[in-house]
C-alpha cells in the first residue's frame, strides 16, 4: 500500500483518527504548524503551490482533512469567511490540481454533513424520512457553502481528469473513550472516532464501482440520526461499531447551535 498524504494533520479530526490509520498506512502529515520530533510531519500551506507539491511528491493517495481552523461551522464573520473560501475552496482546488499533476491515484475529500443541513432541518420539521447519504447539497451558512464548493471541485477532477474521488460528508467526532461521556449531551448524528477512522480507511482502499466519484455520509448510528448510512454501507462496506443509544449519552437537538457543534 502506497504513501498517503494527510492534510490538516494536526486538526481535531486527524488527532482522533491518526492513531488508527497509522497502523495500516504509511502516512505523511501536512499542517501549517507541525510538531517536532516526527519525520512524517511536513510544514506546508495549501495556498503555496511549491510547498504543497513537495509535500505530495510520491503519494498515491490524499486524505484531505484541512479546513479553515478556529471556529465551528455556525460561526459567521467577514474576515473568517474570507479565510474559509481561501482554505476550503481555493486550497481544495490546489490539492486536486497538484494531485493531477503528480499522478496521485485517489483523493478522499472530507466534506461536511452541513452541506445538506437544510435538508436535515426540513426532514426534522416534516417528520419525514432520513436525508439520503448522497443527497444533493442544500447548505446553510458560509462554512457549508465552502464545503459544497469543495465537493464541486472534487467532482470536476474526477469527471474531467479521471482521479478516483471519494467524498465523505462527516459529522462532528465523538470521543467514546471520554470518561465523562455518560450523561453528556451530544447531537444524534455525531460519529464515534473509531467509526470515523474505519470510514477513512475504507475510503482510501475500497474499489470504486462505476464512475470515479462517489459521495456518502458518515454519521453516528443512533435512533434519532437524520442521515441515511445506506450509501456508506454499500460503497465502503462501512458498519458502525458503536450505537450512540448504548453509550449512556443524552441527545441534544441536532441543529441547536448552543449544543456541541455539528460538522
Amino acid at each position: 500500500m502506497g504513501l498517503v498524504l494527510v492534510t490538516g494533520a494536526t486538526g481535531e479530526v486527524a488527532r482522533g483518527v491518526l492513531p488508527t490509520l497509522e497502523k495500516n498506512f504509511e502516512l505523511r502529515l501536512l499542517s501549517l504548524d507541525p510538531p517536532g520530533g516526527d519525520p512524517r510531519h511536513v510544514r506546508a500551506d495549501l495556498l503555496d503551490w511549491a510547498a504543497l507539491a513537495r509535500a505530495m511528491a510520491g503519494a498515491e493517495q490524499v486524505l484531505h482533512l484541512a479546513v479553515a481552523p478556529g471556529h465551528s461551522g455556525v460561526w459567521e464573520d467577514d474576515a473568517f469567511n474570507d479565510q474559509r473560501f481561501d482554505v476550503n475552496v481555493k486550497g481544495t482546488f490546489h490539492v486536486f490540481e497538484t494531485a493531477r499533476r503528480l499522478g496521485v491515484r485517489r483523493v478522499v475529500q472530507v466534506s461536511s454533513v452541513m452541506v445538506t443541513w437544510g435538508r436535515g432541518m426540513a426532514a426534522l420539521r416534516s417528520g419525514g424520512g432520513p436525508v439520503p447519504g448522497d443527497a444533493e447539497p442544500r447548505p446553510v451558512g458560509t462554512y457549508a457553502l465552502t464545503k459544497a464548493l469543495g465537493e464541486q471541485v472534487a467532482r470536476h477532477y474526477a469527471e474531467a481528469h479521471g482521479l478516483e474521488v471519494v467524498i465523505l460528508r462527516i459529522t462532528a467526532p465523538l470521543d467514546v473513550s471520554d470518561p465523562g461521556l455518560r450523561g453528556k449531551a451530544v447531537r444524534p448524528q455525531q460519529v464515534p472516532v473509531p467509526d470515523l477512522a474505519q470510514a477513512f480507511a475504507k475510503a482510501l482502499t475500497v474499489p470504486l464501482p462505476g464512475g470515479r466519484c462517489h459521495c456518502v455520509t458518515v454519521a453516528g448510528d443512533s435512533s434519532k440520526c437524520l442521515w441515511d448510512l445506506g450509501p456508506a454501507r454499500r460503497l465502503l462496506g462501512y458498519e458502525p461499531r458503536h450505537r450512540l443509544d448504548d453509550l449512556g449519552v443524552t441527545f441534544a437537538e441536532p441543529f441547536d447551535v448552543r449544543e456541541p457543534p455539528g460538522r
